[in-house]
Order: structure tokens, then sequence, then C-alpha cells
């Protein structure tokens, strides 16, 4: 029984760990300050659509003057068609789909809890019936500056504006992204450890 409560205590901290961060780069079809749009949406063969990121803050710090990110597809028939950045970006140092530095001559996000960074433009080129799903995700830039370490980054709106490494997002096409939740018992979830 003890063992029983100290798991299901683990449990309860990991999860309430897990629900709050230190900012993400995310993924959305729309996000404002009060409500942020759903992460997956259909799309079928030869279809565009369009996807946003978005710096959602939370626990994390105003958004600086400068993002560092990856945009990386699941499959090779999703292509990037182009992107439609936020007017305050002005510096752009790499390419959306192998690294990205964007700067701003000042702080992007000072005091707000959603940014909007770009727009992307997705087309799917497959021909699966129905659409096969796939993902989007914003991941570490493999090739930054020689003065980074390979991160997922923002600056922080602060002086100096310094290096704050974030999490990154997963935007589902023609499928869902929140996970199933099936009811089960212990023993059943025991059973999956022995």
């Amino acid at each position: 029984m003890k063992k029983l409560a100290l798991s299901t205590l683990f449990i309860v901290l990991l999860c309430g760990s897990a629900v709050a961060h230190n900012g993400a780069l995310s993924l959305y079809t729309t996000a404002t300050s009060g409500e942020i749009g759903p992460c997956s949406g259909p799309i079928g063969s030869f279809e565009t659509d369009t996807i946003r990121l978005y710096y959602i803050r939370d626990n994390g710090p105003d958004l600086g003057n400068a993002v560092e990110f990856k945009l990386e597809f699941s499959i090779v028939d999703a292509l990037l068609l182009g992107s439609e950045w936020n007017s305050q970006f002005s510096v752009f140092l790499g390419d959306v789909l192998a690294g990205i530095s964007a700067t701003s001559s000042n702080c992007v996000g000072a005091n707000e809890s959603v940014v909007y960074i770009a727009s992307f433009f997705v087309m799917y080129s497959g021909f699966a019936f129905p659409p096969e799903t796939f993902t989007a995700r914003i991941v570490q830039d493999p090739s930054p500056l020689p003065v980074n370490p390979a991160i997922l980054a923002i600056t922080a709106c602060v002086p100096g504006n310094p290096i704050v490494e974030v999490l990154g997002g997963t935007y589902v096409f023609n499928g869902s992204c929140n996970p199933g939740v099936t009811e089960t018992s212990w023993g059943a979830i025991k059973e999956l450890y022995r």
C-alpha cells in the first residue's frame, strides 16, 4: 500500500510539473491571449494550409529580440511553400527547414503572454486516401551561430537579451494532437512493467 501511495504521489507531481513550462515556440492555427487555437487540422492531397508559430510565455520570460529554431516535417510529402513573419523581425540567418535565427531591434513580446512570430504555408503532396497523418514540429536549430550550442531558444526581454532555452511544439495534420486517454486498473498498469 505504501508503494502505491508513493507511486500515486510521484505521478501527481510529475503531471503537475508537465503542465507549466518556461516558454514554448508552438504551432497552432490561431492564438490570442485569451484562447489558443487548435494544434491539429485536416489537409487533403495537394491542398494547402497555414500554421502559425507563437511564443507561449506561461512561466517563462517575455520574448526578447530573437528566436532560433528549425521546422521539421515527419514525411517528405509535406512541403513548405513559404512563410510570412511578424513585421518586427528584420534580420534572418539561415532557413526555416535547416535552422533559422530571426532577430528584431526591440523586444517583440514585452508583457504579452502569446506572441505571433510567423506563418508557414504547407502543402500535402501525398496521394493516400484518406490522407495520412503527419506532423510539423518546432525543434532545435542543428546549426546555430558559433557562440550558441544547438538549442531551441529565444532571448529574454531584459537588459543584455540573455538566451533562454524553450520547448518546441507539434502540429498534427489529419490526426489529433490530444492523446487518447482510456480508463484502466492499477493491476493492468503493473502488468506492463513485469
